[in-house]
């Protein structure tokens, strides 16, 4: 995964409303009774109807999605990952700043979801 400078476009609330409203579905293969987890990764600056982003995460959440955030970069807000992640946000954010942080954040992330 690049770790570029450029920038661009982040368009989180996107992302978030697609969980709710197509990949968490019973006819895309969603299952009763099995945990509906997703990690988003992100910038942690929406900049695309960036209003909209904590609103869809508590969509989200409220349809039963628990919410994983990985921010990834030296300056990301941390406002933003708290306000999508699940409660407690201790247990649901995890910081990358760089390359060699992956593994680390890889695997904290899979000892909260596989507990």
């Amino acid at each position: 995964m690049p770790f570029s400078e450029r920038g661009g476009e982040t368009n989180t609330q996107a992302a978030l409303n697609l969980l709710y409203s197509s990949v968490f579905m019973a006819t895309h293969g969603d299952r009763q009774g099995v945990p509906d987890i997703s990690i988003v990764v992100t910038d942690g600056y929406s900049n695309v109807h960036s209003d909209r982003t904590l609103a869809e995460a508590e969509t989200a959440r409220q349809s039963g999605v628990e919410l994983f955030v990985v921010g990834i970069g030296e300056d990301v807000s941390p406002s933003e990952l708290n306000g999508i992640a699940s409660t407690p946000s201790g247990d649901h954010v995890v910081m990358m700043r760089s390359r060699s942080d992956s593994i680390s954040a890889a695997n904290t992330v899979l000892d909260q979801i596989c507990v």
